[in-house]
């Protein structure tokens, strides 16, 4: 038996007072969470105004503040929109699909927003690819510079570090003159070997080197441009974010449409942003 259940309780009710801190947290309320998402979309609201304003060397910067409302809202499993609304859709992925002489794809701005019917899941919106290569199991990777060769190993970390080993048994270093230069280089050892050349397909696939899944292109903006002091910027996803002639990037996009579909989704938020003007179809 609990002795302490027969003592006398000690009344406290002069002596305890609440002390403030830092580390106590406390769940927000429905509508406190939707205070937060309003102000996270007043944040895009904002850029989106000043983007008509300024000169276009403030692009990147205007992107660099839109991403991290899109990262925080639909990135995070526990964010206070999916929290909101834990069946939260998105438009379809749809733009202008232009192929470049190198085999890259790239879908490219205007955005258009399909009939609510056929949205997707967030889920299954972050898993679309804004850009991807022509590239079959045999021509992938045939040669790789070694800061190629490097990143791919940095990138075989966590549940994939089990496979550095096998990608890195698939290659081997050679020292080659390229335009007067000596360099080391990794080539395939087995070129001709279908089974290998599947495994090395395999497991690019699995770090991104063949395509850039929304997911992976909001994540690497936010990193590089906002949540991290970061040196690295990888060339090919600066290309696929770039403003057209209305000054839109597919950043600014997704955000209006992540409004939008807020709007369209949450009865709290029908009448934030009242002038804006229907979309679907249309964008």
């Amino acid at each position: 038996m609990d002795t302490w259940r027969n003592c006398k309780v000690r009344n406290i009710d002069e002596t305890y007072k609440t002390e403030l801190n830092f580390v106590d947290e406390f769940n927000l309320s429905r509508n406190g969470m939707i205070k937060e998402i309003e102000q996270e979309f007043n944040i895009i609201r904002l850029c989106l105004f000043e983007s008509q304003e300024l000169d276009e060397q403030y692009q990147s910067v205007l992107d660099r503040i839109i991403v991290m409302p899109l990262r925080k809202l639909l990135c995070e499993k526990a964010s206070v929109l999916l929290n909101v609304c834990p069946t939260f859709k998105m438009p379809l992925l749809d733009g202008i699909e232009v192929r470049y002489d190198d085999g890259q794809h790239i879908v490219h701005t205007p955005l258009r927003i399909g009939s609510i019917q056929t949205w997707i899941p967030v889920e299954e919106w972050l898993k679309q690819n804004v850009s991807w290569f022509d590239r079959d199991v045999k021509s992938i990777a045939q040669m790789l510079p070694k800061y190629s060769y490097e990143y791919i190993l940095n990138k075989l970390t966590g549940k994939l570090k089990e496979l550095k080993s096998e990608f890195i048994s698939l290659y081997a270093c050679e020292q080659v003159e390229y335009k007067g230069e000596v360099m080391d280089v990794y080539c395939k050892r087995y070129p001709e070997d279908e089974i290998k050349n599947q495994r090395i397909y395999d497991i690019l696939e699995q770090i991104g080197y063949n395509k850039l899944s929304i997911y992976d292109y909001l994540k690497h903006i936010s990193d590089k441009r906002g949540a991290h002091i970061d040196v690295g910027h990888s060339l090919v996803v600066e290309l696929v974010n770039y403003a057209d002639n209305d000054k839109m990037t597919l950043i600014y996009y997704m955000g209006i449409q992540m409004i939008y579909a807020a709007k369209k989704q949450i009865p709290e938020l029908e009448d934030y942003w009242k002038e804006m003007p229907c979309l679907e179809s249309e964008m």
